[in-house]
């Protein structure tokens, strides 16, 4: 057996993980730029100062931190950010990419940084340093070869869209997005195979079972306002280049029923309803499926 003739074979990374190089080349803070390093014994956390100039920090989300009032984020010299320099790939992409080549990969799945291509919005208009790296890595990912698969989104938002306006609650952050989608389609024609959103139904699964109803209807709002958002690049992508293609990743979180009694199986298919083929239904059909009202209705 064999696979089949362009299967795309290949690696992944993602901006915030890897590329490092956090204040650099015009780029803004993202969220995760003021995230602790997290332990065994204790997870990340955000850090924060207060108008007095005392540090605080509390625990990490990807998108929202729940902050005292009237504090702002902020990076104590006390505490250590891995992100800062991750693994250092704005500095080393040659090499990466290079040892990409030596592993026969013919795909490379990353993200763009959206702070570092908008680092204050549209209004503030592109980096064009920020759009230059990315040529870069993409020019030597064809020199070996190599696909870019490339995600507009993987929890980097910048830090300005949460201080200013509160987050992807906020409608706002569609037309934000939108526009941040169709520049980078448009400047970066050598690239062919595009994704809006990695693990866009991951926040669900940290309010399945929360009694917050606050945080719960926050985290549907978000990612009601991210698939309108992945919708609409879409379509923008399928009409101005039919020869490019687009989709939108979601976390493969599976659970089984535990035996064939009719209950457990549908226990079970409610339980897939909620963390896998809510958001993957509205994908394939453009609307809800009718599952989503009786959830709705659930959760208040």
């Amino acid at each position: 057996m064999s696979f089949p003739k362009g299967f795309l074979w290949g690696g992944d990374i993602s901006a915030n993980q890897c590329e490092g190089g956090w204040d650099e080349g015009g780029k803004s803070p993202n969220m995760t730029d003021y995230h602790t390093g997290g332990n065994v014994n204790e997870p990340r956390m955000a850090t924060y100062i207060m108008p007095d100039g005392t540090y605080g920090k509390t625990p990490a989300m990807i998108e929202n931190c729940n902050l005292p009032d009237g504090a702002k984020l902020a990076i104590n010299p006390d505490e250590f950010y891995p992100n800062h320099k991750a693994t250092d790939f704005y500095h080393h992409y040659k090499e990466d990419i290079a040892m990409f080549a030596e592993l026969g990969f013919k795909a490379f799945n990353m993200t763009l940084s959206w702070a570092r291509i908008f680092p204050k919005g549209i209004k503030a208009g592109i980096n064009p340093e920020g759009v230059e790296f990315y040529h870069n890595v993409f020019k030597e990912c064809l020199k070996y070869g190599i696909e870019p698969l490339v995600h507009l989104y993987k929890y980097d938002m910048p830090a300005f869209y949460i201080e200013e306006l509160g987050g992807w609650k906020n409608r706002v952050l569609i037309g934000e997005f939108v526009e941040f989608g169709k520049a980078s389609i448009d400047e970066f024609q050598e690239v062919t195979y595009w994704s809006t959103f990695n693990e866009i139904n991951v926040a669900q699964f940290s309010i399945l079972d929360s009694s917050n109803q606050e945080e719960v209807q926050r985290q549907y709002q978000v990612l009601h306002n991210q698939l309108v958002a992945s919708a609409k690049v879409v379509k923008y992508l399928h009409d101005n280049y039919p020869n490019k293609k687009i989709g939108c990743m979601q976390a493969g979180i599976f659970t089984h029923a535990l035996t064939c009694d009719p209950n457990d199986e549908l226990a079970n298919q409610k339980e897939m309803h909620k963390n896998f083929w809510y958001a993957g239904d509205v994908f394939v059909r453009g609307y809800y499926p009718s599952y989503a009202k009786h959830l709705w209705k659930e959760l208040n």
